[in-house]
């Protein structure tokens, strides 16, 4: 058969590519968003506060960040494929090993060290080059329906875990799920994850010479840390990570303290997770027609407006109307982040600048992982702690509000000028 009648494949790789990462991104989310559902089960079997148990969680969430600029060092020289068997093999560890543990230690060693730093594989830092070699015309759809993942995730799993948990008890629902997520995960990165195309292939996508940067602040990145926009979305997103962690990690717990069941309670933050996607499909075009700030700063208003509408009524209705409006706005901050910092500073600083934007966004998340906690245990309540998140949220829209995007204007008009 000669190369011209021999058949094309009908399915482009990518697909199989897109569909992997898509699965990979709602394991991954999972991994770091389900331990609220654990935290009272495991209260029982340990006699520490709730402060001292979610300490772990905030290690967890802290070495994620941290472990974002080391998977980003470490793809160039391993390659994308390696980086994320790495972040399976710690992430499912992690899990097995939290079936085993009998005291603090374990659970810092587990859940703590082996599940936050999984994060230098599950994450938009291998999954973001991936998709760019397969999809390069079309990369920003494509990294859409990653992040959507993100979703399906926590509306599929989520309420899993809730059912699995009494009846098996914590520990083998570690042990249950972690071994289910090797076996789904791994044969995915072994088997069908690629770097890139076949550069010899016809569906090798063709370079492309990249555009001028015509960014305001297009300077060395050291250079733009004191820039004002980047102190602002720094601020902003550190608000972003602790929000999303006091409703990811004691949302159960709370409507649970206040007479609801853990089912609904999980159930209803599912739901509100389900909602992420649409967000960002609204937020997205609005941004394009209106400017990112506005949009962006809306988001966080309406994030506020669900923490605080549960501070003042707590029933039926409100059980699932906040976890829907935080979900609502869950992942929509994170394209309109990461599009501002590139409107600012270009592109050869948005990787190396959104990473530490994104590090600000899990120490947030980890002082909120504890804080929340230690306010439970000091107040009896988590009234302090939705009350916090509200105002941060009000914070963070005046913040990016305070964004002079006129900046990015002038220097486009600048750059087709001379061009």
């Amino acid at each position: 058969m000669t190369a011209e009648t021999a058949p094309k494949p009908r399915i482009y790789y990518g697909w199989y590519i897109l569909a992997s990462c898509f699965i990979l991104m709602g394991i991954a989310m999972i991994s770091r968003n389900s331990f609220g559902l654990f935290l009272k089960p495991m209260l029982e079997d340990f006699p520490v506060s709730r402060a001292a148990l979610s300490l772990p969680i905030s290690l967890s969430l802290i070495l994620y960040g941290v472990s974002q600029p080391i998977g980003g060092l470490l793809i160039p020289r391993f390659g994308i494929r390696t980086v994320i068997i790495w972040g399976i093999v710690l992430t499912c560890a992690g899990f097995i090993g939290m079936s085993t543990v009998r005291s603090l230690g374990g659970i810092y060693l587990f859940a703590g060290l082996l599940v936050g730093l999984g994060g230098i594989g599950n994450s938009f830092t291998a999954f973001t080059p991936l998709i760019g070699n397969w999809f390069p015309e079309r990369r920003g759809t494509a990294l859409s329906i990653v992040s959507s993942g993100t979703s399906v995730g926590q509306m599929t799993l989520l309420p899993a875990f809730a059912f699995l948990i009494p009846l098996l008890g914590w520990r083998q629902t570690f042990l249950v799920t972690g071994a289910a997520f090797a076996l789904l995960m791994m044969p995915l990165a072994l088997f069908v994850i690629r770097d890139k195309p076949d550069e010899t292939a016809a569906s090798a996508a063709p370079g492309r010479a990249a555009a001028p940067s015509a960014a305001p602040y297009d300077l060395p990145w050291a250079q733009c840390l004191h820039k004002a926009p980047f102190v602002l979305l720094v601020t902003s997103f550190f608000t972003c990570g602790f929000t999303v962690t006091v409703m990811a990690v004691h949302w159960v717990p709370f409507a649970t303290d206040v007479g609801f069941s853990p089912a609904l309670a999980a159930t209803a933050f599912a739901f509100g997770g389900g909602l992420n996607t649409v967000g960002g499909l609204v937020v997205g075009p609005l941004s394009d027609r209106l400017g990112r700030k506005a949009p962006l700063s809306c988001v966080y208003m309406f994030r506020g407006l669900g923490f605080l509408l549960f501070l003042f009524v707590k029933n039926d209705i409100t059980v699932w109307a906040v976890p829907l409006m935080i979900g609502f706005s869950w992942i929509a901050t994170v394209p309109l982040t990461a599009a501002l910092t590139g409107d600012f500073f270009g592109p050869r600083n948005v990787a190396v600048l959104f990473g530490l934007v994104s590090l600000s966004h899990q120490l947030g998340a980890g002082l909120a992982a504890w804080l929340a906690g230690y306010i439970y245990d000091v107040t009896g309540s988590y009234n302090a702690a939705f009350a916090l998140a509200g105002y941060l949220c009000f914070q963070a829209a005046l913040l990016v509000y305070l964004i002079k995007e006129s900046e990015v204007t002038a220097a486009r008009a600048a750059a087709a000028a001379r061009a």
